[in-house]
């Protein structure tokens, strides 16, 4: 006898193990089992998200070289093709000039924790400088993607046409 059990305890008990005992109920069908235990392993397996988060940046102005501007102070137009994109609280200031060998692409990253990332132009590939300035020289005319990269972000810029 365990201490502390009266004889309404051992009765509760005795009937609790009989009904164990005399227990003819059938299992759940197998397939219902396996369903039920999915339910919880999926939600332990889930990815966890991850922190890269990649930008699509939206062209905001473009302006083409020798054509002034409505608005514009100077009578003359600039020498350079001056592209503005943004994505979110990030911009990226684009200048594309001519050249004899082709054409030459000097931007610069408006925004926090772009210093000495990496800046990937079709094949090629620089870092920008501490005050996240780029250049790519030389550029076959063409349709190109750039791609701005830092651990936390990747900014897209599609289908520049050179």
């Amino acid at each position: 006898m365990i201490l502390g059990m009266t004889n309404g305890n051992e009765h509760l008990i005795n009937k609790i193990v009989s009904l164990m005992e005399t227990d003819s109920s059938a299992d759940a069908p197998q397939d219902a089992i396996k369903w039920a235990k999915n339910i919880f392993r999926t939600r332990a397996i889930q990815p966890e998200k991850s922190l890269m988060q990649k930008v699509l940046a939206v062209l905001q102005m473009d302006l083409s070289p020798n054509k002034a501007v409505f608005g514009e102070r100077s009578a003359s137009g600039a020498t350079a093709r001056q592209m503005l994109f943004s994505a979110g609280e990030i911009s990226v200031d684009l200048r594309i000039s001519e050249t004899e060998k082709g054409f030459n692409l000097r931007g610069q990253i408006l925004g926090e924790g772009f210093a000495n990332c990496v800046v990937k132009f079709g094949e090629f590939e620089v870092n920008s400088n501490e005050l996240s300035e780029f250049s790519f020289t030389e550029i076959e005319k063409g349709n190109y993607n750039l791609t701005l990269k830092t651990d936390e972000t990747e900014v897209v810029i599609e289908n520049l046409i050179f």
